[in-house]
């Protein structure tokens, strides 16, 4: 008995059926390890450390207490060289903040200097310190305080800086912004406030810390006027833009004529 013939169609047929079936596994084999290549390069390995961050924000001159310090973790990348850890953070307690810190920000050895050390490691390299003798506005009612940040205006007489001569234009008196946006230091002898302590709103000068350049304006403004001191917000850092007034165009704002500028001579020949 012949066996039956089997038709080439069907063999071709098949044979393209398997040859479909293994395409498809070994596409979905190379979809699924791209897919775990990828997810394993997606997955960024963070490895953090504990360091000891401040409660609270502190100002440039404040004494931190262990009542401000806590512990976090943090990338590494983002924790400094020096930085205060909760194995070492006991020599740092009782320290004065060279420079205001923000809360949650993590604590750097530099950043906190020893009480018994000199004031002067208070000031940012590059700056000095400067004294200004202030009154009860000056100081703005004893309310002004270490690490705050304050503005200067001079009021001069524009006679006075014209020369007195007698063709100069009469403006009066002008003022001109002389200093934004410094750093208060100190007020008299206090650099920062020790908790438990009564604090005392009354001194009598305030140190600021200025740019050499900006010392010199301030010594020269305090000879040529009246130096008067404004509050600022701590966080606003903008620039004012003030270009100053004269006594004149303030009169005019309100309707005062102010002067003419223009000499009238009555009799004679």
């Amino acid at each position: 008995m012949a066996l039956p013939r089997l038709n080439k169609n069907v063999l071709f047929l098949g044979g393209a059926i398997l040859l479909g079936l293994l395409a498809a596994l070994l596409s979905v084999s190379y979809i699924q390890q791209r897919v775990a290549e990828a997810t394993a390069a997606a997955k960024v390995v963070v490895t953090e450390t504990q360091v000891v961050v401040s409660k609270r924000d502190l100002a440039a001159g404040e004494t931190i207490g262990e009542a401000d310090l806590v512990t976090r973790n943090v990338p590494v990348d983002f924790v400094p060289a020096d930085a205060v850890t909760p194995e070492n953070y006991a020599g740092f307690i009782n320290r004065m903040v060279r420079a205001p810190i923000k809360r949650g920000t993590p604590l750097s050895a530099a950043a906190l200097v020893p009480v018994y050390d000199k004031f002067s490691n208070v000031i940012v390299p590059g700056k000095v310190g400067y004294t200004l003798s202030v009154d009860e506005n000056n100081s703005i009612s004893g309310m002004i305080a270490p690490g705050d940040s304050v503005d200067i205006l001079l009021m001069y007489d524009t006679a006075k800086a014209a020369g007195s001569s007698d063709n100069a234009p009469k403006q009066g008196e002008r003022v001109v912004p002389l200093l934004e946006n410094i750093t208060v230091l100190a007020t008299g002898t206090r650099v920062g406030e020790t908790p438990g302590t009564e604090i005392s709103n009354a001194f009598s000068s305030v140190t600021l810390e200025l740019d050499p350049s900006q010392a010199e304006r301030l010594t020269i403004g305090q000879e040529a006027g009246d130096i008067r001191v404004l509050l600022r917000n701590f966080e606003d850092k903008t620039p004012f833009a003030l270009s100053g007034m004269t006594e004149k165009a303030l009169m005019a704002l309100f309707g005062g004529v102010g002067g003419d500028d223009v000499e009238y001579i009555i009799g004679g020949n």
